[in-house]
């Protein structure tokens, strides 16, 4: 399996890869940030069909479709055709490829692959994560001074007047350097070391899981703000090295 995920999302990079060289049209889904263009489908529906002709009988999940092939199966494979939709579709090249692939509702495998630089994170559960076949950490980093992080809060969702919050605690009171990107490829970043922390409550469980594992498997405590383990359908999520993490906690108090 670990072989079939990484040959497929390659091969599903090298799809959208081509759409993202000729330029694609988008269009609007719920809001002016929820986009999709041709190559999101394109993507997805490869993925799906590659997938169920290889399992015929495992649950599939994509975001670009309503209805999930195989609902129940004691396997999921959960996909993201293209996470970062907005940057794609506006010639910024910074997107990728998300898959996760979950056993009895635990995750169990999932893998990342920016087809532009050729990188391809993939963990599976208990045996550590990894960046084209070579084995990552997340950092020590111990102080949210000079720290870098990604902080990203939207409406209507978990823990909104506490995001906003924390926000502002993290401008007035920590001299960390706060960036967004429109993608959880950084959660791959902090992974292995480049990024210190994640705190955001946009996602859904196609942005999430896939990167959930792979920060676990490197190292990194991935929470809710409340401090509990992350789970699925919860929006709000953080990630940090074991160090950092309690201090993230604390801007919620």
């Amino acid at each position: 399996m670990k072989n079939f995920l990484n040959t497929t999302i390659r091969e599903a990079g090298a799809i959208a890869k081509e759409f993202f060289r000729q330029g694609v049209s988008h269009r609007m889904k719920a809001n002016l940030g929820d986009l999709v263009t041709d190559a999101d489908i394109a993507v997805s529906n490869f993925l799906v069909n590659t997938i169920h002709k290889k399992y015929p009988d495992h649950h599939i999940h994509t975001e670009e479709e309503g209805d999930d092939v195989n609902p129940g199966a004691s396997y999921e494979w959960v996909i993201d055709p293209i996470d970062g939709t907005r940057n794609f579709a506006h010639g910024i090249p910074f997107w990728c490829i998300m898959v996760a692939v979950l056993k009895n509702n635990e995750l169990y495998m999932s893998a990342i692959y920016n087809p532009l630089t050729d990188e391809l994170f993939f963990a599976e559960s208990g045996r550590g994560a990894f960046f084209n076949e070579q084995k990552i950490a997340v950092n020590d980093v111990n102080s949210l001074d000079h720290g870098f992080g990604l902080a990203v809060r939207t409406h209507n969702t978990h823990k909104e007047e506490e995001f906003k919050k924390v926000l502002a605690r993290l401008n007035q009171e920590t001299s960390a350097w706060v960036h967004g990107f429109g993608t959880m490829l950084p959660a791959c970043h902090l992974a292995s070391g480049g990024v210190d922390f994640i705190i955001t409550n946009c996602g859904f469980d196609h942005d999430y899981l896939p990167a959930a594992l792979i920060c676990r498997e490197a190292g990194a405590v991935v929470s809710d703000s409340d401090g509990n383990p992350w789970t699925r359908a919860r929006r709000d999520i953080i990630i940090a090295n074991p160090n950092l993490h309690p201090k993230i906690l604390e801007l919620f108090k």
